[in-house]
């Protein structure tokens, strides 16, 4: 399995370099359907690839994306057929393998094919464009390279992040345990606020008890002002 898996770390690069490349190869797929006149049909195969590259490209570009397109599904090829002579005769045929063999038959029809989470290739498309012509024809190499990984690994795409199960420190902890921690957390701010609201309160009664106007300072001994002309008491 040591030969499989380096054949597709090697096909990992050149899907990445592919990959990056995507708006080229979706040009280079719309100017050799115009010049087939199949402007209206969906790309659905990989020998629909293979007959523009051979009798509609016109360009030095085109020529080279395509024929990485092609390339990395030869190599994808050559890793099936690899993983196929490595399985033990008396074990039934992987179900993960034969997928893979079927999507990169040269004449499977790709056009129902997208490619989902993680993958994002779909993603790149307008909405014409992935719903109508080049949805399937970019999710075939990622799709197919998952399913590659599958065989290798029999339990899923290797580069699938593993499942976190949670912080060492509470994993094998009794519930008791972690009710006492979770209570001992809650504590200060209960506190806090305990605090606080009594603070506050000492705030309010300072504010009540303040002293009313002339009181104090130079009000103290002052007579209250009369007009003038009134000086009688009533």
């Amino acid at each position: 399995m040591s030969a499989a898996r380096e054949t597709l770390r090697a096909i990992e690069q050149k899907r990445r370099r592919f990959r990056q490349q995507q708006l080229t190869f979706v040009a280079a797929l719309g100017r050799t359907r115009e010049h087939a006149r199949e402007r209206t049909q969906p790309v659905s195969s990989i020998a629909q690839v293979q007959r523009y590259l051979d009798n509609h490209c016109n360009n030095a570009t085109d020529r080279r994306i395509l024929s990485l397109f092609l390339e990395i599904v030869a190599d994808l090829r050559g890793a099936a057929q690899l993983l196929e002579g490595l399985a033990p005769e008396n074990r039934p045929p992987d179900e993960s393998l034969e997928a893979c063999k079927a999507l990169l038959c040269p004449t499977s029809d790709l056009s129902a094919l997208r490619a989902k989470y993680p993958h994002d290739e779909v993603n790149h498309l307008s909405c014409d464009e992935a719903r109508n012509y080049y949805g399937g024809v970019v999710s075939l190499i990622p799709m197919a390279t998952d399913l590659a990984w599958q065989c290798v690994s029999g339990a899923g795409p290797a580069h699938k992040a593993p499942k976190r199960t949670g912080p060492p420190s509470l994993q094998g902890a009794q519930p008791g345990t972690e009710q006492q921690s979770s209570s001992a957390k809650e504590s200060p701010a209960i506190t806090a606020v305990g605090t606080q609201t009594k603070r506050a309160g000492n705030a309010m009664e300072q504010l009540h008890y303040s002293p009313t106007k002339g009181q104090g300072g130079w009000h103290t001994g002052k007579p209250a002002w009369r007009p003038p002309g009134h000086t009688s008491k009533f």
